[in-house]
Parts: structure tokens; sequence; C-alpha cells
């Protein structure tokens, strides 16, 4: 079933608050963040460990305190996409423009459906 070229829209507008849902939604669940989330639940969770029992570890891994340097440096393995995602946040404009983009491949049939 094709359509005709002058039925589908050059330019798909979205308003001011579907713009603004939109850019929010899609900074909330940047790939940054989740995976920064991941990093400090893990990292708090192995170094809760490395504190409360330092014995274990150190006697598995010849005296490294192995979980509390693997905590840490999850912590800061986490602070670091927190602070990138802060410095660098992904362009309103692109966000936009893509979700534009998508809606008019929907309308040509081309696009994902929902």
């Amino acid at each position: 079933m094709s359509q005709n070229p002058s039925e589908v829209p050059e330019r798909i507008t979205l308003g001011p608050e579907e713009k603004e849902e939109l850019i929010r939604h899609t900074r909330r669940t940047d790939l940054r963040r989740i995976i920064g989330a991941l990093f400090l639940v893990y990292g708090v969770v192995v170094t809760l460990m490395g504190i409360l029992d330092p014995a274990a570890d150190v006697a598995k891994t010849g005296g490294l305190h192995i979980n509390l340097w693997s905590g840490l440096g999850m912590l800061v393995a986490a602070g670091l996409f927190f602070l990138w995602d802060r410095l660098a946040p992904v362009p309103a404009e692109d966000i936009v423009a893509s979700a534009e983009a998508e809606e008019i491949k929907k309308a040509e049939g081309e696009g994902k459906l929902e």
C-alpha cells in the first residue's frame, strides 16, 4: 500500500510540551546514566564487602584488598560516567531532529511502529 508523496508531510513538528517531555525522557534514559548507576550500585556493594570482611579477600589474593580497591574503582567509574553525562548532554536539537525524522519515516511506512 503505497502513499502518494504529496500525502506524506515534508516536516512533522512537535509541540513545545512534547519536545520538552521528549528531551527529558531521552536524557533520563541516557546510556551513560544507566551504566553509571550500575557501577554505583556494584561499587557500593563491593566496597562494603571489602570494608566489612577484609580478611576474606586478603587470604585469597595474597595480601591485596581486592574488594575494597575494585569497589573504589567502580565508584570512580560511576562518578566519571555521571560527570560525562553532566558535562556533555545530548543536544536538544539532535533529540528533536531524530524524533521528527522518525515520525516522517512512520508516515512513509518505513519507521518502527510503537
